[in-house]
């Protein structure tokens, strides 16, 4: 049996949505990794029940969910999350996932697009001791297509700021065999509901 604990955002007219998603992920990534059970494996997932391509949003609500009540208990997610409640958060209480109301099993995961072309010469050209005007002849400029809904983070440990996309995809039900430190997996699914 899986258990859940939504977090909602609450954006003002001040405080965006994606200014709110960046402090709020921020906090739960560290309490994600300060979860981790007596084997080092973090046994809570994340899903966005707002999620949509099309909009590219990941609307107002993050939901944490674990095989087990205890897991989201050592979250702690009210002390994670404790500057910015009540203004900017509310958080729900633990529940069991509604077995009727879950539509299947789904993976969140991260996207990472390729490194742009500018990257690609300027590593090219330092490797291969050419000017980055020649390097950049030799890679043509691919256009993606994918695009997903993403949170803006910064680097804790050298403070660069980037985009975090996460993308979902549909899922047989796979026995949780642990999350990333942003609570993703390709492999551990969680209920869609």
């Amino acid at each position: 049996m899986w258990f859940f604990q939504d977090v909602i955002l609450q954006p003002t007219e001040d405080i965006s949505a994606s200014f709110l998603w960046s402090r709020i992920y921020r906090q739960v990534h560290l309490a994600l990794v300060n979860s981790k059970d007596g084997q080092g494996i973090i046994r809570c997932g994340v899903a966005f029940p707002e999620y949509s391509e099309e909009n590219l949003t990941l609307g107002h609500r993050l939901r944490l969910l674990a095989p087990e009540e205890s897991d989201l208990q050592r979250l702690n997610l009210p002390d994670a999350l404790k500057r910015l409640i009540p203004d900017y958060v509310r958080i729900k209480t633990i529940r069991p996932v509604p077995v009727r109301a879950c539509k299947g099993f789904v993976t969140y995961s991260r996207y990472q697009p390729e490194a742009t072309v500018m990257q690609k010469a300027r590593r090219y050209a330092k490797r291969h001791g050419i000017s980055i005007e020649e390097a950049q002849k030799l890679f043509p400029t691919a256009v993606s297509k994918n695009r997903y809904p993403y949170i803006q983070l910064e680097s804790m440990t050298n403070h660069h700021r980037f985009s975090l996309f996460i993308q979902k995809q549909e899922a047989v039900e796979q026995p949780c065999n642990g999350f990333s430190a942003y609570g993703f997996s390709k492999k551990s699914s969680v209920p869609d509901f």
